[in-house]
């Protein structure tokens, strides 16, 4: 891989001391204080390392443009969707990292690509001032009950959050193929109609603000940010057949030219050592046992507090696109 000069290209972030003649680069949406952190520890621990910071969004388009000719080694924190369709795109090359032993069956990729070392699930949340948790959805397939009709918000669907849930309701009526039932596409309907919608964060909170809403479906922070913003008592619901997980990951591209450093790399970035480490700078939960078992205490509670749905991203990610302009254009 012939790599062009990166240093000019706005948002790289060119750390770890004294720049050697050919540091790892490394992609990633993890940017300012996290990113600074991350290399500065990379530096201590022997690593010499170019992150390259921008959005999800733009990093997953960059990545797509260069598929012909790479510029980057190592690639960290896009989300499964994300990852599966880079991956299906031929952009990574297997590698087992030194902490894939122990990894539970929802952060697995059964081809060896992709390893998830974050977690964050999206949850059915509750204000428990005005609603009790023996009346709370016990499923997400319970939303649909008319007793939950407006009380629920479903945001735009080119949010994160949303496209998740969705994704997570829909895997439960897909075949073996990708193919929703129709079941599942009557379920949506009625998904829909039961909600109030949102295409903005403002309306979105006016509607809980309102008291209108009382059942918040969000991302595990967001939830209890938005509580604390709005002025009420949330609980989160361990709902049966699981809440589908946002889980970052991280893979080597393939044709990189330095795949010593890269697999050194991605055995350090994703050790229980350093997840711990991570997890107490940054309050965030790892995929990892034995990086939660490093954890401060408030981090391992909150991991235990929803179970994952299991959900196969790789066969998700190649019909999301497809269900999302379905649900636009005959259902909202």
């Amino acid at each position: 891989m012939k790599k062009t000069v990166l240093t000019s290209l706005a948002g790289l972030l060119a750390l770890g001391g004294a720049v050697e003649a050919d540091p790892l680069v490394v992609y990633s949406p993890q940017g300012g204080e996290r990113a600074e952190w991350i290399a500065e520890q990379a530096a201590a621990a022997g690593h010499d390392i170019e992150i390259l910071n921008a959005g999800g969004g733009e990093l997953f388009d960059r990545l797509l443009a260069e598929k012909n000719n790479p510029q980057a080694d190592v690639v960290f924190g896009l989300v499964d969707m994300a990852m599966s369709t880079l991956k299906s795109e031929g952009l990574f090359q297997s590698y087992t990292p030194t902490w894939a032993d122990g990894l539970p069956d929802e952060y697995v990729d059964p081809d060896g690509i992709v390893h998830k070392f974050w977690q964050t699930p999206i949850v059915i949340a509750i204000n428990t001032d005005k609603l009790s948790a023996g009346e709370a959805p016990k499923s997400w397939l319970d939303l649909t009950d008319p007793a939950y009709k407006g009380k629920y918000v479903v945001g735009s669907t080119s949010w994160q959050t949303t496209r998740t849930f969705l994704a997570g309701i829909l895997a439960r009526f897909m075949d073996e193929n990708g193919k929703v039932s129709d079941e599942g596409w009557s379920f949506m309907e009625t998904f829909y109609a039961n909600a109030i919608l949102a295409n903005d964060g403002d309306s979105k909170t006016q509607a809980y603000a309102s008291g209108d809403a009382l059942i918040d479906l969000n991302w595990f922070g967001g939830a209890y940010r938005q509580a604390e913003n709005v002025g009420y008592t949330v609980e989160l619901i361990d709902t049966e057949g699981g809440t589908p997980f946002i889980a970052e990951g991280i893979a080597i591209m393939e044709g990189t030219d330095q795949l010593d450093q890269a697999k050194s790399f991605v055995d350090w970035f994703g050790s229980p050592e350093f997840m711990g480490a991570y997890a107490t700078r940054f309050n965030q939960a790892p995929a990892h046992p034995e990086a939660i078992a490093l954890a401060p205490t408030e981090v391992q509670e909150k991991a235990k507090l929803v179970t994952a749905q299991p959900v196969d991203w790789d066969l998700v990610a190649g019909q999301i696109d497809g269900w999302i302009q379905r649900i636009e254009l005959e259902i909202k």
